[in-house]
């Protein structure tokens, strides 16, 4: 009869916890779309446009973007855009620029390795976030309040 220590019996609980925080931190649902994490994917196929995915009217709208994805959460609604590109900063900006220009005060703006970020109020409060869809090509998530 072979007899295992005490810690070959903890290294093989701790993996289970382990294997199950990562099953567990993999399910469950997102209203984002799948982004790249690391270098960008090519473009296997592209949400398509949704006609009822819509801006308020006087939000500045980026040249050539494509709406899709409309969500709300009780008053907060949520659309997406998709925009060729490659720079999530320089996105965030000039969408921080359009909102600025149209009279939305911005409170902030934040980056990240794969994401950049652009909150305002005034008129109306919400976000802007911009990550890389895939190559070439950035997400916008539009989250407006009220």
């Amino acid at each position: 009869m072979s007899h295992h220590g005490p810690g070959r019996r903890e290294a093989s609980a701790a993996t289970c916890v382990v294997v199950l925080v990562l099953a567990l931190t993999s399910c469950g649902g997102s209203t984002s779309p799948p982004v790249a994490s690391g270098p960008a994917q090519p473009c296997a196929s592209l949400p398509a446009a949704d006609p009822g995915a819509s801006l308020p009217a006087g939000f500045p709208v980026l040249p050539d973007q494509v709406l899709y994805g409309p969500a709300s959460q009780g008053a907060t609604s949520i659309v997406f855009g998709r925009v060729a590109g490659g720079d999530v900063v320089a996105l965030r900006d000039q969408l921080a620029e359009r909102l600025e220009t149209a009279g939305y005060a911005i409170d902030g703006t934040d980056q990240e390795a794969v994401e950049a970020e652009a909150h305002f109020s005034r008129p109306r409060e919400g976000s802007v976030k911009v990550q890389q869809l895939c190559d070439g090509v950035l997400s916008v998530r539009y989250r407006l309040s009220g």
